[in-house]
This record gives structure tokens, sequence and C-alpha cells, in this order.
């Protein structure tokens, strides 16, 4: 059995996964910790304005994808450096692109049986109007469109 624990470096992420390893504890389950990259972060207009070649652009956007992959993988690895010494199988992978879309393929091509997911992450967790707010957007559609029991963890 498997438990899918999307982690955007969060509080609200770390909380989840602390729920997920009590229950792989319990139920002798594995976990499969999950990063998206978002790749929007990369196609802001703004960064249009101050390089004009496309192959400048390209190679900027490449190192930029490159940082970003070894920097989830490093917070990642502290995590399940934690997990480890529960005594938990955990382990992790990447995706790249939209949160919620990368969340539902990986559930799918992993077959896991069910998800624990922050309820914020870190795109709305700091920004005050959304602390009256139960659910992030990402939270939202993952529980609207998973196939399998998704526990939201506030």
């Amino acid at each position: 059995m498997k438990i899918l624990v999307p982690h955007d470096g969060s509080s609200v992420s770390d909380k989840a996964l602390r729920k997920a390893i009590l229950f792989a504890k319990k139920l002798n389950y594995e976990i499969l910790l999950l990063h998206i990259i978002d790749l929007r972060l990369l196609q802001s207009d703004s960064i249009l304005k101050y390089i004009n070649e496309k192959a400048a652009l390209d190679k900027a956007k490449t190192q930029i994808l490159k940082y970003l992959k070894a920097g989830s993988e490093s917070m990642l690895k502290s995590r399940i450096e934690a997990a480890n010494k529960e005594g938990v199988n955990i382990r992790f992978t990447l995706g790249i692109g939209s949160a919620p879309e990368g969340i539902i393929n990986v559930a799918k091509s992993a077959k896991v049986d069910f998800i624990i997911i922050g309820s914020r992450g870190l795109s709305s967790a700091d920004r005050e109007p959304t602390k009256l707010r139960i659910l992030g957007s990402v939270a939202r559609n993952v529980s609207e469109l998973a196939e399998c029991p998704v526990m939201i963890v506030k």
C-alpha cells in the first residue's frame, strides 16, 4: 500500500508528512513524497522585458530549472532522512508543471492508495486574506479530481 504526500516545503506540508508517517508506521505503508516544480515561475512576461534573445532566455531557464531541481531534491531528502529514522519506507519523485495536475498524474501512475496533502502551501500560507480560507487551490483541486481518497491536513 502506498501514500502520496505532495510537499512544497511549507510547514503545512511537513504536518501532512508527519501524519503520513504515523499511518505508514501503523499500517506498514510506503510513502511517496512528491514535489512539483511549477514552470510558470519561468514564464513571466517581466523576464522577457530584460532578455531579448530567445537562445539566452532558453539557456537562463535551463540553468534556473537545474537549480530548482537541486534545491527541491535537497528539501525532500532532508524530510526523507527524518522519516527513515522512524523506520518508514519512503522515496521521492519530482514533477514539473501544474501542481494539481502533476499530483493527480503521479497518483494514477504510481497507483497510490490515498493522498495526504496540506490544506495550504507556500503560495497561500503567508498571505493574510487566505488565512480565513480553509483550503488552498491545490488542495481543493486535488480533493475534487483525485480518484483515490484524499486526507487534507490543516
